[in-house]
């Protein structure tokens, strides 16, 4: 017999039948059998595909019929217990089924998937007791968002009392909320979780650890004898990229092997083809896999293209087993008329550019109403006083929409997480990638007009990992939950918009690239410390060698199978450390050297913002190795660039407001057009003109812009200054510091903005300037100093400061640090 495909499939009546299902129109009772019976065969069949377009027909027919007796018994046999559960409920006590002895005894095979009120599939039990099993052994775990990661790393803390156990993490955002997770835990003798380097003492016992790569950097180059026994990388597929930060990585995990060859890690993604890719050159680690394969949610992919030139176009469904489209009549005039058609209570609406992220969400909250919501008015009330009442933000919150990016600081974002949930009014989250990476937020559809990311388009993993946010099993299935099968059944809208969408895009074509059933998916691997790696004669094999090298001189003896180059000064020490990656560390260390001690023997230490900046040009920018990538820095070899960052820097150490910052912000540009230095202000990915030699939009015409544009630019312009600063200059700030060229309190005041101690402590310890400073003020009383030097917080400070009516915003962080009494 001819062997069945989905290609041969849709060449047969069953696509019309099928597509009849998915179009929602009614089926008599010869078509139902037929289609059910087809259902049947598939299910049995040896390909996943095909058994999952089975499922899928099962599924799709009992949302529409409310007949759900098929996906019960598909769902027990598949090991999918929550959909059995959630259909059990559904049995009324006059159906025989009720109280039938098969029920019963089904009833309570199901309930020993149960655990905390929630029930697992067959292959969450089993991730259970696989973790358990390798925990002394490195594995990796390939499950799809929702599966429950988070759970398994607080477990296995839990579990492993006597274990120190590390988590990485690729960004504050989520190293705070996964510190917010094992406080909240209620994990016995936990500690203090060390999220900062010094907050790392030996005498005590620390036993859980999140930091970045670059803290994780800072603790092992500050402590030789610091060793973990467990350690997770979280996100693991950006180990896979070809960056300086995945090459950190990297390198980290060989460190730590180094140092501890009983080390177990553990790689926690949502998507990976081979696990073996995971294994890094120069670490004895043969990691075993274990990955999530089961089909519960069965996605539905609409088109609709509203660029000029696409013609008449209607929107259209891609069905992405038999890779075919169909047309409905639902006809709308814009994009904006689609999403509020379609929209449900939580809706994702994701972009790639931050400055249209902003311009979407202005545009689709200027066609909504007013929302009428307290959480949302003390949210708007917090920002005005924090920012300024004309943030464009505040605007697009009071009508249920909000936008979420990089240039809006970490803990606002958090802060507008929370909203986000917490508020039935706020409908509409416009974001983009920075809602890849350990997000958990209740979305119900999510709508796409850019399908990019940086300057490639998402790739099928990247995009089914965002796809995979939608409808996620804790919201879905948590008790009491409505609508819980028609939930899996997720909605995603592909938008062609002017304006937003490249024109060149092609909708259809990306998701038969990205979501077609027929497409194997492959993982690309370029970091040059991986051993999937091919190292090729030119820039790979130059990037492999350097890394090598480094990697090297951070532990020495960890390569084994050549001969390396070391650094012989402190300085060039301090630059590797560092990840100095934009200069040849072992040809210009002495120079370095040489040029910073004559500064200080002729000038002494530094100890002003000017000095600073004119030192990092001189000692540093000037030895830029141009054959390596571009560098942003450059552009300190520029006067107005160095007095523009002493400026910003003196502002820190002058302790203003953000809302001062931004008013001296305005009263800059303002200051350059009326002296006549420029009328053109650079301001990166906000731009909208060239200027110069550049050939890139970096700049304004400030001059045109009205106050509350320049207001809204000066707002995301100083963090995207901050975070410039903090992750390109302060590098170089560090390693002026370990060679003794900076004034000891001037680098306290640099770095932490205050002299006091007990604040740097508590700042160390996660907690922003603001609430340090008023924890100290008006609650010292929570603020207790330990006989070893450490600062301990009340969580009694959450109830005082609610007691009080302090600051929402203020509130909401201290709940991210401690969990109230």
């Amino acid at each position: 017999m001819e062997e069945l495909t989905i290609r041969k499939l849709g060449n047969t009546k069953f696509k019309g039948l099928y597509f009849q299902l998915l179009k929602g129109d009614e089926l008599g009772g010869t078509e139902t059998v037929k289609l059910l019976a087809i259902a049947v065969l598939l299910l049995n069949h040896k390909t996943p595909e095909i058994r999952r377009l089975g499922y899928r027909i099962i599924l799709f027919y009992g949302n529409s019929s409310g007949q759900y007796q098929a996906l019960y018994d598909v769902a027990l046999n598949s090991g999918l217990h929550p959909v059995s559960a959630v259909i059990s409920s559904y049995f009324s006590k006059e159906d025989h089924r009720s109280e039938s002895f098969i029920r019963n005894i089904v009833g309570s095979y199901v309930d020993t998937f149960r655990d905390q009120g929630i029930v697992l599939t067959e292959q969450q039990d089993a991730l259970r007791t696989f973790v358990q099993s390798e925990y002394r052994k490195s594995s990796v775990v390939v499950a799809p968002t929702s599966y429950g990661k988070s759970e398994l790393i607080i477990q296995s803390v839990k579990e492993n009392p006597e274990q120190r156990v590390l988590i990485l993490v690729p960004s504050k955002a989520l190293l705070a909320q996964t510190k917010k997770r094992l406080i909240y835990a209620d994990i016995d003798g936990l500690g203090k979780v060390v999220t900062h380097p010094e907050m790392f003492s030996v005498e005590r016992n620390n036993r859980a650890f999140v930091l970045t790569q670059e803290r994780l950097n800072r603790l092992l180059n500050e402590n030789a004898g610091l060793t973990f026994d467990m350690v997770f990388v979280d996100e693991a597929h950006n180990l896979l990229q070809s960056d300086r930060r995945s090459e950190l990585l990297a390198a980290m995990l060989c460190i730590l092997g180094a140092r501890n060859p009983e080390t177990s890690f553990k790689f926690l993604t949502p998507f990976l083809c081979d696990e073996l890719n995971v294994r890094v050159r120069f670490l004895d680690m043969i990691p075993s896999g274990f990955k999530i394969d089961e089909y519960i949610k069965s996605e539905r992919f609409y088109i609709r293209d509203f660029r000029v030139g696409k013609g008449e176009t209607k929107l259209k469904l891609y069905d992405h087993f038999l890779n075919d489209t169909m047309e409905f009549d639902r006809k709308y005039a814009n994009c904006f008329e689609l999403i509020q058609g379609e929209a449900l209570s939580k809706n994702i609406v994701y972009g790639n550019k931050k400055k249209g992220i902003e311009s979407f969400a202005v545009e689709l909250a200027a066609v909504l109403p007013p929302v009428d919501c307290p959480l949302i008015q003390t949210a708007c009330d917090e920002l005005e006083e924090l920012f300024d009442r004309r943030y464009k933000l505040i605007s697009c919150l009071r009508k249920g929409v909000m936008y979420h990016h990089g240039s809006i600081p970490d803990t606002i974002r958090l802060y507008l997480e929370n909203l986000f949930s917490s508020s039935k009014k706020m409908k509409f989250l416009v974001c983009n990638s920075t809602l890849l990476e350990g997000v958990n937020l209740p979305i119900e559809r999510l709508f796409v007009y850019d399908f990019t990311k940086g300057k490639s388009y998402l790739t099928s993993s990247q995009f089914k990992n965002l796809v995979g946010r939608v409808n996620r099993f804790s919201e879905v299935f948590a008790p009491g939950a409505q609508a819980a099968l028609k939930k899996l059944e997720s909605s995603i809208y592909l938008l062609g918009v002017d304006g937003y969408t490249s024109k060149r895009a092609d909708l259809e074509n990306f998701y038969k690239k990205a979501v077609n059933v027929s497409k194997i998916d492959k993982d690309t691997v370029s970091n040059v410390l991986l051993e999937a790696t091919k190292i090729v004669d030119g820039k790979v094999s130059d990037r492999y060698e350097d890394a090598v090298e480094r990697l090297e001189n951070l532990h020495p003896g960890v390569v084994r199978d050549r001969e390396c180059k070391y650094v012989a000064t402190e300085v060039g020490k301090l630059l590797i450390a560092n990840s100095v990656s934009e200069i040849d560390v072992f040809e210009q260390e002495d120079a370095i050297d040489s040029m910073i001690r004559r500064s200080v023997e002729a000038n002494g230490v530094i100890n002003t913002v000017d000095r600073l900046m004119v030192a990092i040009w001189r000692s540093f920018v000037e030895y830029f190795d141009e054959g390596r990538e571009y560098s942003d820095l450059l552009r300190l070899k520029q006067e107005p660039a160095r007095n523009f960052y002493a400026m910003i820097l003196d502002w820190k150490l002058k302790k203003y407001s953000v809302k001062q910052t931004i008013r001296f912000t305005l009263d800059y540009w303002k200051k350059l057009v009326e002296e006549k230095r420029s009328d053109h202000v650079f301001v990166g990915k906000w731009g909208d003109t060239t200027y110069g030699d550049s050939k890139f939009e970096n700049w304004v015409r400030i001059s045109k812009k009205d106050v509350t544009e320049r207001i809204n630019l000066a707002i995301v312009r100083l963090k995207d200054e901050d975070d410039f600063f903090d992750n390109k200059i302060f590098k170089f700030v560090e390693v002026l510091n370990g060679v003794g060229a900076l004034d000891p309190g001037f680098y306290k005041l640099i770095k932490y903005g205050t002299a006091d101690d007990t604040k740097i402590k508590l700042i160390r310890d996660g907690y922003s300037h603001g609430l340090a400073d008023l924890m100290l003020e008006r609650y010292p009383e929570t603020v207790r100093a330990t006989l070893g030097g450490e600062i301990e917080v009340s969580p009694r400070l959450v109830n005082m400061m609610i007691k009080n009516e302090e600051s929402d915003l203020l509130i909401f962080e201290a709940k991210m640090n401690l969990k109230p009494v």
